[in-house]
């Protein structure tokens, strides 16, 4: 499990029968989005800080409250956007 628990609230892999729903599911979220540097940029911002995209978002601000490090958000980009990613499967 990722140090910003996702899993609480979204849906990754869909072999993972366990998550939860707050958040919208993020399976597929690569396959269907793409691995553009646009889409690298936003993918890290909206964990980092995702109140800045939307004020009223539920999902905590897990770089700027220094949850995730730049490392680890850099590698739940890799796993949400890779085409090889148990997201992306």
């Amino acid at each position: 499990q990722d140090g910003g628990s996702c899993y609480n609230c979204h849906q990754l892999s869909p072999k993972v029968a366990a998550y939860g729903t707050v958040g919208p599911s993020l399976a597929g979220f690569g396959k269907l989005r793409g691995t553009s540097p646009e889409m690298q940029k936003y993918a890290y911002g909206r964990i980092y800080n995702s109140k800045a995209y939307n004020l009223c978002s539920p999902m905590p601000r897990l770089g700027h409250a220094g949850t995730l490090n730049e490392q680890q958000i850099k590698d739940l980009v890799g796993l949400l956007l890779d085409p090889a990613s148990p997201v992306n499967q």
